[in-house]
């Protein structure tokens, strides 16, 4: 801060030393004033006074001139005014000091933020080779373990391949001993079955035969205790004087027991006994009279209901129960202890009887047929239901294919004509640039000074772009535009000689590489990608921003040789079919949707052939004059490839001359 002031001081010292109108005002004020003196001086009229102590002032007495005091105040006066125009100039002087001081501070820091910018652009240039060159390393890598993956998928389809023979054939052997074992564990179910239904038969014989032995006893007790008797009964029997009791569930769900001795659905337990210790051979007896039971599910229950300790008597108690189900004549034992819970003996249908069996029958075929008619009905109902919405959706498939097959076909032309319309525009660019041409090309164009890069990823996986513009794959980026800020027009073209662009799969990547400031360009830049794929042009627009990632544009699939061929076999014999087809239609005139017809192409490109055809212009078109022109369309694509490759194969004899030449210096 001191060297400043030093500095503003010295500043406004020599600004006011050497500033001419300071002087020549002080040049006019000396003169002034010695003028005055030398008037003062020569005046007749001046009468001087000697005496001792007078001032000059004593000169002029008695005069109306103005005195040497008032001509020293006005000369005061007109410092004074110099004196503050000065501190003004200072002033003003030391504000522009300021203002300047501040302009080359602010020039400083934009210099040095430009250098802090060219510093951090060098260093993304750093990062992105350094990226690019670790996503080359990874490629790599991946290249490598893809190949490491595919001779080891290989391997393991090789092993799994005689893996599933090896379980194949054991499955074969497995399901030969499964289908054994399954032979003869039908045979062993069967013999399984058919002793069970032997025993089945073997315990409802010893049943009815110890019913039979039973019902002696049964009939002298229930005699005794002078019991009714039905078509369906249940009585129960022991040898001691506990008291067990008898419980039956009816079909209604209502049990029948000590507590409910008659049922609603006509059921009675006649007989309950040993609620006192009375006798070693009781009875209990559950009877419907006459043809009274209700048909369902009966459920046949005991319970030790109390152990009478007076009489000693011992527990388990063994007992019997004799069912006699409309004349089927049942026998159940089993033996309970004091305490046991109650325990389900047996359960047994009571059959319907004759008039409603037969009604029965007839109600149940009656609703098993309306069943099936109803089961028949729905089926071919939900067959025509199915049908329909099969047919529904079969033609809503193939309108959705009709229309995404015209809505491609619609895109390919769209881009086919934008390619043609910007052909123009970028022949003259790439003319302006000397660009060379092939089969294959790419090229890229936008309309400001931005530096956007091409990037196109060959079948092998290798890319070409401005840090790789001569690929192993053939492909060449010969023009890179826009490295610096040098046109409005710029493009950018990758391209293969004729017949050296290996076919396979092909990726077009743009990227906004730079935005350059000085040309005040915009973003986000609008671009144009037009593709050559031997012969087939393809145009694809898109728009990009400084900083965005690099985008994939498009990509395409360049034919094999004998693809070539096949397409150029396909060609002849649509021409031959065109002259076919005409001949038979017999029409001398051929009309567009004619040559759409035959030719397969769209009603446009069909219009356009039809066009050009017309050589007279009176509107209608002959076959010769369409063979003619699809032939002469042949011919010239045939001699531009021809040139091409003749342009090439001089490019080529020129590239050598000139080797040689290098090679002898």
């Amino acid at each position: 801060m001191l060297t400043f002031d030093r500095c503003f001081n010295r500043h406004v010292r020599y600004r006011l030393i050497m500033d001419p109108s300071s002087i020549g005002l002080m040049a006019f004020m000396g003169g002034g004033f010695l003028a005055g003196m030398w008037y003062i001086l020569v005046r007749k009229d001046a009468k001087l006074n000697m005496r001792p102590g007078m001032s000059a002032e004593g000169l002029r007495q008695g005069t109306g001139a103005p005195s040497f005091g008032q001509t020293k105040q006005e000369i005061d006066r007109k410092l004074a005014l110099v004196e503050n125009r000065r501190r003004r100039q200072q002033i003003i002087d030391s504000r522009l000091a300021v203002q300047e001081a501040e302009r080359m501070a602010a020039e400083q820091a934009r210099l040095l933020e430009e250098e802090a910018q060219r510093e951090r652009l060098r260093r993304e240039e750093e990062s992105r080779r350094a990226e690019e060159e670790r996503i080359r390393r990874e490629e790599e890598e991946r290249r490598r373990r893809k190949e490491a993956e595919e001779s080891e998928r290989a391997r393991l389809e090789e092993d799994e391949r005689l893996a599933k023979e090896r379980e194949e054939e054991e499955a074969r052997l497995e399901a030969e001993k499964e289908e054994l074992r399954q032979l003869e564990m039908a045979a062993a179910e069967e013999q399984r079955l058919a002793e069970l239904e032997a025993a089945k038969l073997q315990e409802e014989m010893e049943s009815r035969a110890a019913a039979e032995a039973a019902m002696a006893e049964l009939q002298a007790r229930l005699e005794r205790e002078g019991a009714m008797s039905g078509d369906v009964q249940i009585s129960l029997m022991w040898e001691n004087y506990n008291d067990l009791d008898l419980h039956v569930v009816c079909p209604s769900g209502e049990r029948i027991h000590g507590g409910n001795k008659r049922s609603e659905c006509n059921g009675e337990l006649d007989v309950d006994a040993n609620v006192r210790a009375e006798t070693k051979k009781p009875v209990e007896n559950v009877v419907w009279e006459g043809i009274s039971a209700p048909p369902g599910t009966y459920q046949v229950y005991v319970h030790h209901y109390k152990k009478h300790r007076k009489r000693r008597t011992r527990d388990p108690t063994k007992f019997q129960i004799i069912v006699n189900n409309v004349g089927d004549f049942r026998e159940y034992h089993g033996e309970l202890t004091h305490g046991d819970p109650i325990r389900l003996v047996c359960q047994f249908e009571v059959p319907e009887r004759s008039e409603q069996e037969d009604y029965a029958k007839l109600r149940m075929e009656e609703q098993m047929r309306l069943e099936a008619e109803e089961s028949s009905r729905l089926e071919n109902e939900r067959h025509e239901l199915e049908r329909q919405r099969q047919a529904e959706m079969a033609a809503a498939e193939a309108e959705r294919l009709e229309e995404i097959e015209s809505a491609r076909k619609q895109e390919e032309m769209e881009s086919r004509r934008a390619a043609e319309a910007a052909m123009s525009e970028l022949q003259q660019r790439l003319e302006r640039e000397g660009a060379r041409s092939g089969d294959v090309q790419i090229s890229l164009m936008w309309n400001n000074y931005n530096d956007l890069d091409l990037h196109v990823v060959c079948p092998s996986g290798e890319r070409i772009h401005g840090g790789n513009k001569i690929s192993a794959c053939g492909g060449e980026l010969d023009v890179d535009a826009n490295v610096r800020p040098e046109t409005r027009k710029p493009v950018e073209n990758v391209v293969w000689d004729d017949n050296t662009a290996q076919p396979g799969e092909y990726q077009v990547y743009v990227h906004h590489y730079k935005k350059h400031n000085k040309r005040r360009s915009k973003d986000p830049t609008k671009f144009q990608v037009i593709i050559n794929n031997v012969g087939d042009l393809l145009e694809f627009n898109g728009e990009l921003s400084h900083g965005d990632p690099i985008n994939l544009v498009a990509q395409f699939k360049v034919p094999t040789v004998e693809e070539r061929n096949a397409k150029i076999e396909e060609l002849r014999q649509q021409m031959s079919a065109i002259s076919e087809n005409f001949n038979k239609s017999g029409h001398e005139e051929v009309t567009v949707e004619e040559v759409a017809e035959v030719v397969g192409v769209s009603m446009e490109e069909a219009a356009q052939i039809h066009q050009k055809a017309d050589s007279d212009g009176d509107g209608s078109v002959s076959l010769d004059e369409i063979l003619k022109t699809t032939e002469e369309l042949q011919n010239i694509e045939d001699s531009q490839v021809q040139e091409s490759v003749e342009d090439d194969d001089e490019d080529e004899v020129e590239v050598e001359e000139l080797d040689n030449e290098n090679n002898k210096f």
